[in-house]
């Protein structure tokens, strides 16, 4: 059913969508420091830090101590059946459990310590590596432990095909679209 008009003791939508987003507006500026940022606290999930120590490794510059506070907090974010989500309380990901993993052994978890062994079998149970995505299988492929033969390949000239060409690349990733994009034009 379609709405056209406003309903009894109700504004219009146009007018009642101004009033909530002058009131977001207003919430945000009122939060905002006097020299221009806004501080808050930002969370997510644990392939930030799993990723993380897979560059730092990957560079040479990982350290003892920036390996045991990230395996703490990959730790503090398993759950019971050894698995881990992409956002509070959501699914169990496949992905997001492989890179989990990785980190810890990277960090020095055993792979026969009980949280490490339930999630070794959650992942295999799901699919293993074959199933997970493809930024996944990279970062595996950069430490030699998944073929890069077994990745997908896209030829680069692809990004020249036009948006409305059912391979073609979102405007993003045209030339010269990619700053246009992010200005909303």
């Amino acid at each position: 059913m379609t709405v056209t008009q406003a309903r009894a003791g109700r504004p219009a939508a146009p007018e009642a969508a101004r009033t909530a987003l002058d009131r977001a507006a207003r919430y945000l500026l009122g939060q905002q420091h006097s020299g221009g940022w806004w501080q808050g606290e930002l969370e997510t999930n644990v392939t930030m830090d799993a990723e993380d120590l897979l560059l730092r490794e990957f560079l040479g510059i990982r350290t003892e101590d920036e390996s045991a506070a990230a395996a703490r907090w990959i730790r503090s974010r398993q759950r019971a059946d050894g698995t881990w989500a992409n956002y509070y309380e959501g699914d169990a990901d496949l992905s997001t459990t492989v890179e989990a993993y990785v980190a810890l052994r990277l960090a020095g978890d055993s792979p026969d310590a009980a949280h490490m062994a339930r999630a070794a079998g959650w992942i295999r149970a799901a699919g293993g590596i074959p199933a997970t995505r493809v930024f996944t299988r990279i970062w595996l492929a950069l430490f030699g432990e998944w073929s890069w033969d077994e990745l997908p390949v896209m030829p680069p000239e692809m990004i020249y095909l036009p948006g409305w060409f059912p391979l073609g690349p979102p405007a993003a990733l045209r030339p010269g679209r990619a700053a246009a994009s992010c200005r909303g034009y």
